[in-house]
């Protein structure tokens, strides 16, 4: 590798590296830098022959030797692993990265750039008669006002000027030219990771449609920005918008694990605190816990006598009316932004009111660090934190951490001012180690009163998350040969969009294997986009019988043996796969598990891909088309009956999932608590649907939405909830939470006025019994029909009642409309007919 100019700033255990385009250098990411910082690792170089690159030993000049290079340099910056961004020709060396090194590639991001360009031979041509007529300062002076928005500042395009017109004209034609050549259009379908298209809205030299509308056409779930009045050169001209694209990207993409090499330098210092309670929020936000979730309660004094230190270092506070909705915000804050939050409840009684939401998050695999105060256990004035209210007597418990215990994966009382960095950094760690989920700390009032310790902190944790263990190279031969001699293989899967790159490498092994996937029990993830030809809906029902193998991914509950008719009763070969393909949590799951691949599912399934390329499937091409067709037909008739559903006197709830089908666009994440059909709703992006968990502790979908939004707030939160999951969301206090956090989330209520789950399952148990007969369900119906859109409106957001099934198209549009413009909730109240 020829002598190449770096840059390399040191700020994290993940490594972007920025890759420039033909006119640019390592300096026209500096935006992305700064606004990466303090959480990455971030490379940006001067492409060989380029810039401060230049060498009079002019080294060969091609796009491959300029991915080799990168390559290279990633492995020297000391990262296995990293996330490369790229601009115009630096798209095109991204694309040629991951054709070169799949392995090596985290995520991708690809800006203003193209994959083949219809042009190219008159480009290559334009340039070079330009440069045979000019130098390349003029070339550049003629060129560069064009690349940016019409409102770049002055000195932002003399800089680009300076930029292009200082390099070598016989690097920069050869570069022109190389990058002109490429045709990835094949490579495209078959990328594995997550990727990010961003574009200008105005950029007339790489315009979105057709270049960037062409890659998004052929990456199965890209997700595409198009930054209004951005030029070509966007990352510049609309900084902020490509930032704040870029960055929630990133987290998605985030590794399970370190990527860097070496083991980082961490020299302890001194921390500022002056109490335990100072040093815990002290801890909390060196750690990067993001936000803390609570209410309030006479155990939090101390905490809140820190919080008002001038200049204290803490998470952001988000406070909530009750700990169901504090809870049910921490779970979806984790959903959209991966990091591990923190909740904080009032002694026992608040720990009680979580208890819902500990038990969600535990099935779901959610990490978060719950932790509550404990009742003083002293009286005395002497001591600081002693009890001085009646309640601390009753409050007592013998064993707090008991309560829920079953549903932490840890739990642990401080006892003094020494174990606090332990503690916090044990507790982050065990949480966000797969199979993840929440940890409990309890905190006696009077060790959050006292003095905190002097001893010096490691600014980065000593104690880790435990890297995903990788598939075993045997059980994964036998599985690959498991799929090539099967006859009709089937994946069936509900929690695999957990894991990076997950619905990426499903779409890949599914598609290019012939192999069926049904979501089933319950899509808490998004697991796989609906439009995927291979994908055969979400009731394994009729699946599982026609089954010789299965693949269960991540999936607790493959099917439901009683609805399932098995030929001659006997359940197909089931290949578990996992990070606990047991789901050793479950007190009993008899579901077969002939062969396991326990470790990071994603990787699990792109090995299987790479296995099964080098020795493929004989008739996959006659699977490839039988299973598109049933995937149609399957979508399509679900459609038409909904549709039929439009012209009845009611609401049904067919009709109303039709509608927010037909409404949500790319932009939009929905949280869903039973009454949403999957079937009706297209999703395309990862990170774009949510259930709560196979616990299915109602209460949930309004808080998570309202975290969620928190976390992203660039996108459209929806919440689905029936009547009575509504009730159960404590929803004075979560509709406090969207009017004082002002996060505007939109609430569409299937009101039937009933608990039309449980009226379904007594007529499924006892068919043709009393209830069926009289029509009595005792316990089923919600007697009372208060009006929820004036609770909305009571409350500070917009409250709509919709009663006609014409009605509901405009509603939803309107209620769009309104959280993507302003900063109140929506509530849309839907007289439904009862299904049940």
């Amino acid at each position: 590798m020829p002598r190449i100019h770096t840059a390399l700033t040191q700020g994290g255990d993940e490594l972007v590296v920025f890759l420039h385009a033909v006119g640019g250098d390592h300096s026209t990411w500096r935006p992305q830098v700064e606004a990466l910082r303090a959480r990455y690792s971030t490379l940006t170089f001067d492409m060989r022959g380029h810039a401060r690159s230049f060498s009079a030993d002019r080294p060969e000049i091609s796009i491959q030797n300029f991915a080799d290079d990168a390559i290279d340099l990633v492995e020297e910056a000391g990262f296995y692993r990293a996330h490369f961004v790229g601009l115009s020709m630096g798209g095109v060396v991204a694309q040629e990265i991951f054709s070169r090194a799949p392995e090596r590639v985290q995520s991708l991001t690809l800006a203003a750039t193209w994959c083949f360009h219809p042009q190219a031979e008159a480009r290559r041509a334009w340039m070079q008669d330009k440069l045979n007529r000019m130098s390349m300062a003029e070339s550049a002076a003629m060129d560069m006002p064009n690349l940016y928005a019409s409102d770049a500042p002055r000195e932002m395009i003399d800089a680009a000027i300076a930029i292009e017109g200082g390099k070598d004209r016989d690097v920069f034609l050869q570069s022109w030219h190389a990058m002109f050549q490429v045709d990835y259009r094949d490579l495209l379908p078959r990328i594995d990771v997550p990727v990010l298209l961003v574009g200008g809205s105005d950029d007339r030299i790489t315009p979105v449609d057709p270049l960037l509308l062409d890659l998004f056409a052929r990456v199965p779930m890209a997700e595409l920005r198009v930054l209004a009045g951005g030029g070509h050169f966007c990352n510049l001209d609309r900084a902020e918008a490509f930032n704040a694209a870029l960055v929630p990207f990133l987290r998605r993409a985030r590794a399970r694990a370190p990527q860097a090499l070496a083991l980082p330098p961490a020299p302890p210092a001194a921390g500022n605190a002056t109490t335990v309670a100072e040093a815990l929020l002290e801890q909390l936000h060196r750690r990067d816990v993001p936000c803390l979730f609570s209410n309030s309660g006479t155990d939090f004094t101390p905490l809140i006598e820190a919080l008002a230190r001038p200049g204290a270092p803490a998470p952001r506070v988000v406070a909530a009316a009750h700990e169901n909705t504090a809870i049910a915000m921490a779970h979806g804050y984790q959903l959209l932004s991966g990091q591990v939050p923190a909740v904080m409840a009032h002694v026992n009684v608040g720990t009680a009111n979580s208890g819902l939401g500990l038990i969600n998050a535990r099935r779901a695999r959610v990490p978060m660090l719950v932790m509550a105060g404990l009742t003083p256990y002293t009286d005395s004035p002497a001591v600081p934190g002693h009890r001085t209210n009646f309640v601390q007597w009753g409050q007592d418990s013998f064993d707090q951490a008991a309560y829920f215990r079953e549903f932490t994966k840890w739990d642990y009382r401080l006892a003094t001012a020494d174990h606090l960095e332990v503690a916090v950094d044990r507790a982050l760690a065990i949480a966000d180690s797969d199979p993840a989920g929440p940890v409990y700390l309890t905190l006696p009032k009077e060790v959050l009163c006292a003095p905190a310790s002097h001893a010096p902190v490691s600014p980065r944790p000593r104690l880790r998350p435990n890297p995903p263990a990788r598939p075993d190279a045997v059980a994964l031969a036998r599985v690959a040969h498991a799929i090539r001699n099967a006859k009709r293989p089937l994946i069936l899967t509900a929690e695999l969009g957990r894991y990076r790159g997950g619905p990426e490498a499903l779409w890949q092994l599914a598609t290019r294997h012939g192999i069926g996937v049904v979501e089933f029990g319950k899509r808490n993830f998004f697991n796989l986009a609906t439009h995927c030809p291979v994908h055969l809906g979400f009731d394994p029902g009729t699946q599982v019988p026609q089954a010789d193998l299965i693949l269960a991914v991540e999936d607790p509950v493959p099917f439901i043996p009683a609805f399932v008719a098995l030929p001659h009763g006997q359940v197909p070969p089931i290949v578990q796969i996992g990070v606990d393909p047991l789901f050793s949590d479950l007190p009993l799951r008899g579901f077969p598990s002939d062969l396991a691949l326990p470790g990071d599912p994603a990787e699990s399934l792109r090995l299987l891909t790479r296995l099964l390329d080098a020795d493929p499937v004989p008739d996959v091409v006659a699977r490839r088309g039988a299973l598109r067709i049933e995937h149609e037909v399957a979508f399509a008739n679900a459609r038409v009956a909904a549709d039929t559903d439009a012209h009845r006197p009611a609401i049904t709830k067919r009709w109303l999932s039709r509608c927010v089908g037909q409404a949500v666009d790319d932009e939009v994440v929905i949280f869903n608590e039973y009454p949403l059909d999957p079937l009706l709703v297209p999703r395309r992006l990862p990170d774009s649907w949510f259930e709560n968990s196979i616990a299915s502790g109602l209460g949930w979908a309004l808080g998570a939405a309202l975290g969620g939004k928190m976390a992203r707030p660039d996108r459209t939160m929806i919440a689905a909830v029936g009547d009575g999951s509504f009730l159960f969301n404590t929803p004075l206090s979560a509709l406090h939470a969207a009017a004082a956090h002002r996060l505007p989330i939109l609430i569409v209520v299937f009101n039937d006025c009933a608990w039309s789950t449980i009226r379904k399952s007594t007529r499924g148990d006892f068919p043709g019994g009393h209830a069926q007969a009289t029509g009595k369900f005792a316990l089923c119906d919600l007697g009372a029909d208060p009006a929820y859109d004036q609770i909305a409106s009571a409350c500070g957001g917009v409250g709509v009642r919709v009663d006609r099934p014409d009605a509901v198209p405009e509603a939803l549009r309107r209620g769009l409309e309104l959280v993507r413009g302003g900063d109140r909730f929506v509530l849309l109240d839907v007289r439904c007919e009862r299904d049940a």
